[in-house]
């Protein structure tokens, strides 16, 4: 007779932000933006000060994707609203 399966909690997913990539054409290299906001409700496009010393304009895509824990990014932002100039 099969033994009656337990439930397990599900428990909420921790939230990492989100990522933003973006290509550094001048070091060739694919660069990621760690926002810890959604970044889905203003998708106008950012400034964003490159590690190559650069300022890249950005699109902000509405299919952004969350940040896994140990994957690694270039850039770090609360908000979004950080790299606009408004």
């Amino acid at each position: 007779m099969p033994q009656p399966r337990r439930t397990k909690k599900r428990e909420e997913p921790v939230d990492y932000g989100w990522v933003i990539s973006f290509g550094c054409k001048s070091a060739g290299q694919l660069r990621r933006l760690k926002v810890d906001t959604d970044p889905a409700t203003d998708t106008r496009p950012i400034e964003v000060p490159c590690p190559c010393g650069e300022v890249h304009r950005v699109i902000v895509s509405p299919y952004r994707r969350r940040r896994s824990a140990d994957e690694a990014f270039d850039l770090e932002v609360v908000s979004l609203d950080e790299l606009r100039g408004d």
